[in-house]
């Protein structure tokens, strides 16, 4: 990538100078020369319809997101099979969608060209409690948490032959999880419950060990978290044998 100056444009096409934007993130610009989607790929996504799937607006409107994170970004709900019926992302559409419970962040580099005031989360109908509260943290730990995009995991899985879900949820989205989980009294599921006790024995890598490009730290610490988890297998199964998606997570 060429040197970019501190006033320059931001390639992510914010319209924002650089040192304003992804300055300090540039590996996330990686994610902008990777993406190839069609042009007004961006107003698409936009406009789809907002919904009301389960408590996404209730938890919405009790939270303070410009005080949590200092910005006056806001938060938008669209469907989740609408969005992936854009073709517009890797993930095939599953069967069974509108009755499973569902969610995924969009990247926001698909959707800054079009909307610069909003993080877009895409749910499913049946969305549970937790599914939300995890979709939030995120949104929350990009606000203002580790700032990590979580597009980046993916690749950096690949190279490191590290899991994804280690490197999607570094220790500050444990924080606004926790954060989450106590202000709206939510049961979490068997994936997120593993998320959280991860979280409480400090085994979640920080998001400036996943951001820095020392490969070989990372490397480490993720394996020392896999060792955590086998030796705590036992412990684990009990703590989410009786919790939604423990089959599944079984499978």
């Amino acid at each position: 990538m060429a040197k970019i100056g501190r006033n320059d444009p931001c390639p992510c096409g914010s319209g924002k100078k650089f040192k304003n934007c992804h300055f300090g993130r540039e590996a996330e610009l990686a994610l902008i020369q990777m993406e190839t989607l069609p042009e007004g790929a961006a107003e698409k996504i936009a406009a789809l319809p907002e919904v009301d799937y389960g408590r996404c607006r209730e938890l919405v409107s009790g939270l303070n997101l410009e005080k949590l994170t200092g910005t006056k970004i806001g938060l938008k709900f669209i469907d989740l099979e609408a969005y992936l019926g854009l073709g517009l992302s890797p993930k095939p559409v599953p069967r069974n969608l509108a009755q499973t419970s569902a969610g995924q962040m969009i990247n926001p580099l698909k959707t800054m060209p079009a909307d610069q005031k909003h993080i877009y989360l895409a749910v499913s109908p049946a969305v549970s409690d937790s599914t939300l509260i995890h979709e939030l943290a995120h949104a929350l730990d990009y606000l203002a948490g580790s700032k990590i995009n979580p597009g980046l995991a993916g690749p950096l899985s690949l190279e490191l032959d590290l899991p994804l879900e280690l490197l999607e949820h570094p220790k500050e989205f444990g924080d606004w999880l926790e954060f989450l989980r106590n202000e709206f009294g939510v049961t979490l599921d068997a994936e997120d419950a593993i998320v959280s006790f991860l979280h409480q024995e400090g085994q979640l890598i920080p998001g400036q060990v996943i951001a820095s490009n020392n490969h070989e730290n990372l490397e480490g610490r993720g394996k020392a978290t896999l060792k955590f988890l086998r030796e705590k297998r036992g412990e684990i199964d009990r703590l989410i044998r009786d919790r939604d998606g423990y089959l599944e997570s079984q499978g």
